[in-house]
This record gives C-alpha cells, sequence and structure tokens, in this order.
C-alpha cells in the first residue's frame, strides 16, 4: 500500500506543475487527472501500480527527462504498469526552444520501482519509432542501477561488460547489448515512441537437432553455416508447436539415415525448468512414422531435450522427467532407426510443452476400462495444460471400448502429473462433476499427493481411511473431507465424464494448525502481523564453511563474541584458526505481503574443495508462531545457483523459535533437489513470496 501511494502522491505533485509543450494544456490535464484516477483505482482495489519512462539526455545534455516534471518544454507520455502486458511510453520535445532534441548522449526504458513492485520481470522492445518512423532495434536487457528501478538501456555508452544482474525474455544475454539503436537514427528527434512487453514469461527456441548417417547433413542450431533449413519454434509458455528441418538445399537435395536426432529448447532448463514435452507426431516426407514413448531430460544443465534417437544413452537418466509423470518403456531411441533410410527431404515434429498436465485417473468396477494419463487404450482423454491458478475442465469418453461404456466404479481421482514439482502446495478444488452430460453431487474432498511428484484429489477411493499427513485444502478448513464424494450408484454406466476444477494455492490445514499453535494473544498476533521482518541467505557446506543463521549467537548478526563473521563466509585452517572465504550477501527487509529476493555471491576462495552442503537456507525473524497457526505463509520459494536451472521448491522450517527457508539439511529427511555447491564468483539467488501480514 506503501509503494502505490507514493506513485499516487507523485502524480498528483506532477498534476500541480505547469507544464508546457504541443499538447494542449487542458488535455494535459485531462491526461494527467486519468493517470491520477487510474492510480487511486489500483489503490482501491489494492493493485500494484508503476509508472514507466524513457530516461533521455541529447548530445548536449540540454535536453533532458528522468522521470520527473521538468520546465525544459519537454512532455512526457508515462505508463502505468499495474502487471503483465504490452505498454507504450514517448517523449516531445516540440515545445523546447530549439523544438528538438539534437543528437543522443543517453536514453533507457525505465520503471520507478519495478524490481520492488514487480521482482524477475523483464523489459522487450517491440518497436522505436523516431519522428513517427520506426528505427532498427537490437536486442538489449534488463536489469537495475539501484536495486529499486527496473530499466532496459536503450544507448549507454559507459557500459563496457554487462551488469551481473542482466537478464532476458529468452533467457540468453549473451547477445544483448546497451547500445541497441544506431545514434545517427537521434540526429534530430521531435518526437521519440517505444513500445515494449512487460512480463515475467520468459520465450525460447525449439528446434531438431539431426546429423544423418555420414554426419553431412547436420543441424544444430549453433549459427553455423549449414545448407539445411530449419523450421524453429519461438516457445513463449505451455502449448502446442511443430518444428522442422528441409534438406533440399544441400548438395544431394536430401539426407540419409540418421546418426543421432532429438527435440531441444534451447536454454530450456533455465527459462522454463521443470517443463516436459510430449511428441504427438513424426513426419518425415510429410508421412507419419510410429515411435514409442520417450522422456525430457538434459545433458549440460540448460538444453531441454527428448531423445528421438540416441544410440549412446544405454540406461534412463536420473533427471528424466515425462508429461505424464509415468516413466514406463520410455527410450532414448523411440523410432525404428530404418524410417531414415531413405532420402529424407523433410522431417517434422509436433510436440505439446507441458508445464504440468490434469487428467482423470480412472479404473471401472472390472478394471477393464482404465486410463492412467497414457494414451494407449480406447479410452479418449481430454486433458489440459494447467499453467498457473485458473479454472480447467478434463474429461474421458468410453463410447469407443466395448460395450461403449464403463460400468460401476472401482476407483477415480483428478490428478496433476509433476504438480507437486511446479506447482507444490496448490490445491485442486473440483466444482463440477458430470456423468453422460448430467450434474452428480459431491461432498468435499483434499488435495495429496502418493509419490511427491502427482497432485491428486481422490473422488472415489475405497482404499484411503485416514487423512493422509499431505492432505490440504485452499481454505485450510479439513474438516468432514474425504477421499469418497461421489455416490458409487451414479457411475452404473459411464459413457463419459467430465470434471472442472479451480487452480488455486493451499493453506496450512486448520487440525495442523491447532495442534501445533502456540496460542497467540488476539494483541499479540495484531503486533506481529503489523511489524516489519528480515530474510537473510545462510549456508555451511562439509568442512564447515559457513554463515550462520542471524539469531545465532556465536556467529550470528548481533553476536559480540565474534563480531564481523555474520557479514562474510568463514573456514577453518588445519589448526582450527578462522579463514575469511570473502563473499557478499545481499539480504532483504519484509516490510509486507510481496515476493521477495536473497542471494550470496562467493568470492575468489569459493567454497575451496567442497562439493557437498551440509545446509543451505535462508533465516527470518519471523516467529515460527506465526507459520504454525497459519496466520503467515512463506511459499513459490525458487533457488538459482549460477547460471544453472532455476529449483522451485518450498520447505519452512518451524522447529525452532524463528521460521526458515530450507534447501538441504543433511542433518534431517529432506529431499535432493540437486543444489550445487558453486565454484568462485558465483551467486546464489532465493526468491520467495509472503502472504497475511497486515499493512
Amino acid at each position: 500500500m506503501k509503494k502505490v501511494l507514493s506513485v499516487f502522491l507523485a502524480v498528483v505533485l506532477l498534476a500541480s506543475c505547469i507544464v508546457t509543450g504541443a499538447m494542449a494544456e487542458d488535455d494535459q490535464v485531462a491526461a494527467l487527472r486519468a493517470e491520477i484516477e487510474q492510480i487511486y483505482s489500483g489503490i482501491q482495489n489494492n493493485d500494484v501500480v508503476d509508472v514507466a519512462y524513457i530516461m533521455y539526455a541529447d548530445a548536449a545534455w540540454a535536453n533532458q527527462y528522468w522521470g520527473d516534471p521538468v520546465d525544459t518544454g519537454v512532455v512526457a507520455k508515462k505508463a502505468l504498469i499495474t502487471g503483465d502486458g504490452d505498454y507504450t511510453i514517448g517523449l516531445d520535445f516540440t515545445g523546447t526552444v530549439e523544438g528538438s532534441a539534437k543528437d543522443l548522449a543517453f536514453a533507457a526504458v525505465g520503471i520507478k520501482k519495478g524490481e520492488i513492485n514487480f521482482p524477475g520481470h523483464f523489459i522487450k522492445i517491440n518497436e522505436i519509432r523516431v519522428n513517427g518512423e520506426a528505427i532498427e532495434v537490437k536486442k538489449g536487457y534488463t536489469s537495475s542501477d539501484n536495486g529499486i528501478e527496473t530499466r532496459m538501456n536503450i544507448y549507454n555508452e559507459w557500459v563496457t561488460e554487462l551488469p551481473e544482474d542482466a537478464r532476458s525474455f529468452d533467457g540468453d544475454v549473451s547477445n544483448a547489448s546497451p547500445i541497441i539503436v544506431d545514434k545517427s537514427a537521434f540526429a534530430e528527434v521531435k518526437t521519440v515512441e517505444i513500445d515494449f512487453t512487460f512480463t515475467n514469461k520468459t520465450e525460447d527456441t525449439a528446434y531438431i537437432a539431426y546429423a544423418d548417417a555420414a554426419w553431412a547433413a547436420q543441424y544444430w542450431h549453433d549459427g553455423s553455416e549449414n545448407p539445411v533449413k530449419a523450421t524453429t519454434a519461438k516457445i513463449t509458455g505451455a502449448g502446442d508447436y511443430t518444428v522442422g528441418l528441409d534438406f533440399s538445399e544441400t548438395d544431394a537435395g536430401y539426407a540419409t539415415g540418421v546418426a543421432f536426432t532429438g527435440l531441444m529448447i534451447h536454454r530450456g532448463e533455465i527459462t522454463f525448468p521443470g517443463y516436459t514435452m510430449k511428441i504427438n507426431d513424426i513426419r518425415i516426407n510429410g508421412e507419419s512414422v510410429p515411435f514409442t514413448k520417450g522422456y525430457t531430460s538434459t545433458d549440460e544443465g540448460l538444453t531441454t531435450r527428448v531423445n528421438v534417437m540416441n544410440e549412446w544413452v544405454s540406461e534412463v537418466p536420473e533427471d528424466a522427467r515425462t508429461y505424464n509423470a509415468n516413466k514406463d518403456g520410455i527410450s532414448a531411441v523411440i523410432v525404428d532407426k530404418t524410417v531414415f533410410d531413405t532420402e529424407v527431404k523433410t522431417y517434422e515434429i509436433d510436440f505439446t510443452l507441458y508445464d504440468a498436465m490434469a487428467y482423470i485417473m480412472y479404473a471401472d468396477a472390472t478394471w477393464t476400462n482404465q486410463y492412467w494419463g497414457v494414451d494407449d487404450s480406447a479410452v479418449k482423454a481430454t486433458n489440459v495444460n494447467v499453467t498457473g491458478e485458473g479454472e480447467y475442465i478434463v474429461a474421458l469418453d468410453f463410447s469407443a471400448v466395448e460395450g461403449g461404456a464403463a460400468k460401476d466404479l472401482a476407483f477415480a481421482a483428478l490428478g496433476l502429473a509433476n504438480g507437486e514439482i511446479q506447482y507444490p502446495g496448490y490445491c485442486m478444488d473440483i466444482t463440477s462433476i458430470k456423468v453422460n452430460g448430467e450434474d452428480v453431487a459431491f461432498t468435499e474432498g483434499f488435495t495429496t499427493t502418493d509419490d511427491k511428484i502427482t497432485t491428486r484429489v481422490n473422488f472415489y477411493n475405497e482404499w484411503v481411511t485416514d487423512l493422509p499427513d499431505t492432505a490440504r485444502t485452499s481454505d485450510a478448513d479439513l474438516t468432514g473431507v474425504s477421499a469418497i464424494m461421489v455416490d458409487k450408484a451414479a457411475f452404473a454406466e459411464v459413457k463419459n465424464i467430465e470434471i472442472t476444477f479451480k487452480f488455486v494455492k493451499g493453506a496450512a490445514p486448520a487440525a495442523a494448525v491447532e495442534e501445533e499453535g502456540a496460542g497467540l494473544s488476539q494483541a499479540e498476533l495484531d503486533e506481529l502481523l503489523a511489524k516489519d521482518y528480515n530474510a537473510y541467505m545462510g549456508v555451511q557446506t562439509a568442512s564447515y564453511i559457513f554463515r550462520n543463521e542471524w539469531s545465532d549467537a556465536s556467529y550470528g548478526l548481533n553476536s559480540e563474541a565474534n563480531p564481523g563473521f555474520f557479514n562474510r563466509l568463514t573456514g577453518w585452517d588445519a589448526d582450527s584458526n578462522a579463514v575469511d572465504y570473502g563473499g557478499t550477501f545481499v539480504d532483504t527487509a519484509i516490510t509486507g505481503n510481496g515476493t521477495y529476493t536473497v542471494s550470496m555471491t562467493t568470492g575468489e576462495m569459493g567454497f575451496g574443495s567442497d562439493e557437498k552442503y551440509n545446509l543451505l537456507f535462508v533465516s527470518t525473524d519471523f516467529p515460527a508462531a506465526l507459520i504454525n497457526e497459519g496466520h503467515v505463509v512463506i511459499s513459490d520459494a525458487k533457488i538459482k545457483i549460477g547460471e544453472g536451472k532455476t529449483i522451485e521448491y518450498t520447505e519452512v522450517d518451524c522447529e525452532g523459535e524463528y521460521a526458515r527457508l530450507l534447501f538441504v539439511n543433511s542433518y534431517g529427511a529432506t529431499e535432493d533437489i540437486g543444489c550445487t555447491v558453486p565454484g568462485p564468483n558465483t551467486t546464489i539467488t532465493v526468491t520467495f513470496t509472503v502472504d497475511g501480514l497486515v499493512r
């Protein structure tokens, strides 16, 4: 709320200034009034609102604009940023002394408090117009100079190397630059406008990697000269895509045989971590060829792939994942090699990129007609790609099975493959069950998981007699919930079944809250929920190179015995003398509900020769009682180590006095989520979301 009010007051101040320029004064006042009203509306609705504008200085630094009102005649067209979307900003220099800005010293897109209000978002320039004419634009990057304002440099000669926080919508800043325009286009600027997209949704490129039997016709999407014509796909999220190769311009006019081929997404493990690919069709010369079930994996932690023909893989890798969380029968060779023993002129693959796939698990009374997310039976499934909170529909059609219907019911559930990995703690609230087009009555169920991979809601499961420890609901109330939500009689003859559900964030079960709560009084609760808090990155490696919790008496934030240790990584020599391993830390103040970031960057010594953590965590000064009693929820934790993939994993440890986010704990039973120990000068970053505070 305080963040939004600061923007509101800034605009009110702007409205009180005398402005000049090409636009009539009445029009300016009307525009400012509309801007104020929109911000005020955002405040009333508790929305986050920010302001985007063009930072600008001409060659003589005579005509400048930095987001605040000026009396030089420069008129700014700003944009109110309310979330993901397309925006336009601009500057008009016709009201200045010379009627235009001459040449260019500096230009950038700025968003006032973008790093605070919209952490991790990207600016993607779509078009820049000078005097109404579009100019050529190269690839830039998003960053921040002060950790508050988000920016994208358009022309900045003072940047000699990309900053550490440089990020891009496609996950690749290797070809990005702080100078993305030709200076000559700004010789005389009367107006400049910029269209841009603001989002935290990244995009990437999918393609087919291929080498024929002689390694003559090849394609690797590496920019090398090659007569193979590729059809790539711009990946913007979950959905259906097609990629292909055309060999008609090679020396032979075709390829013959295959040494290797696979479906790839460039840097997919970075831009779309945990996603899976399902191949729907493979065509050679326009004709579909048979294929078996593959898997999604990566070789180097960057490129996401599905091997189509890879005879060098002798066993399925540990990181193999599938769209339906079923690994039965998967292989690195999914086609008969002989299908390429022809004149291959074209080669195409249709595929679906899944975030998490929702489907109906089903078995009739005789277990004759079943469906478990695998499309290998007469049961026709309508599954859905869950891409975040919202309403979804899934269905099964039994009209093609023997008898044209499933008879009675042995088991049924709503499943979300990979849901516990992609969306830990979320819930599926069933809002409608229809059998043969007719609504079926149902009671309240609960969300759970059997394998810590697939999220499910049992709506007929006679084997569940007690609520599992993983049971959760969106309203934190487990009273009266059951694994049998429907009357079995409604499923006597099922030709089709359709389920509508809402996908929402879950909450701590009320039953667990009552057992674990510390019994805070209302006065204590009110005081605690109104306070500001802090979070600090912490670590301990195998040889005890460490930064302990902030509250640690010996080496914590306020330690009198060892002052200064908390601000660095500390190790030990052979004689048990403390060794300064350097490193820097970015901690954060938690001033309300929202998403926050902490990080540590190793120094020149890194973590020495250590390759294993004992502990990797974020310590907070949140009283554990706030989390145990369900008043505050810490969720959506993501950790990124160097250039590795972003890992989504939230374990909130409230065993002690204060809550901490626990990623690695060799002293207890924690899941191995693949946190590697980085080398020198590498950053470990954690983001997480806090809900429940009162401001």
